[in-house]
């Protein structure tokens, strides 16, 4: 406090009485947040528990349940696998319609890009992961044209349509 003001009835005030906190160590401070976690996850696990008790534990949340009763276009099963198609011609917005027409025919489409710079196919070529996938390779197949079907782990998705200068 500055030295050079006069003293004022402010001054004169007695300081207050009782006993003043003292500040809290770093290990004190370290119990407290040991204490605040442990409630915590004690409150959740008992939420955890209590779900799965009183819930089933399911995790998935069951959309019909909350159906307002309305005709649904039903899907093929063979239909829900994810699917990408890529553009091995370089032609602007081929991947983007092949994929709608995919769409629009039930197929789960995640994908629709060009292929990487300078990689080109002259055959359009339907590739899958594993053999389980055939059947829905044939049936992607039918709706898309009469193209070869192969069995690669060179892509990350279940199906993956390379679109290749055969394709019309």
């Amino acid at each position: 406090m500055a030295k050079n003001f006069p003293n004022d009835e402010f001054d004169q005030v007695a300081p207050a009485p009782g006993r003043r906190r003292a500040r809290r160590s770093a290990g004190k401070k370290f119990l407290e947040f040991i204490a605040y976690f442990s409630i915590s996850a004690l409150v959740a696990g008992g939420g955890l528990f209590g779900y799965q008790t009183f819930f089933g534990g399911g995790t998935k949340l069951d959309l019909n349940a909350f159906s307002d009763n309305t005709t649904k276009t039903s899907v093929d099963p063979l239909r829900i696998n994810e699917t990408k198609v890529i553009d091995a011609v370089g032609q602007d917005g081929l991947a983007s319609t092949v994929a709608h027409k995919l769409i629009d025919k039930g197929w789960n489409v995640v994908t629709a890009a060009n292929s990487l710079s300078g990689v080109s196919s002259e055959k359009t070529v339907i590739y899958i992961n594993s053999d389980q996938l055939n059947d829905a390779a044939k049936a992607l197949a039918v709706d898309l044209g009469s193209y070869s079907i192969e069995v690669s782990n060179q892509y990350i998705d279940p199906i993956t349509v390379v679109l290749g200068t055969d394709y019309k």
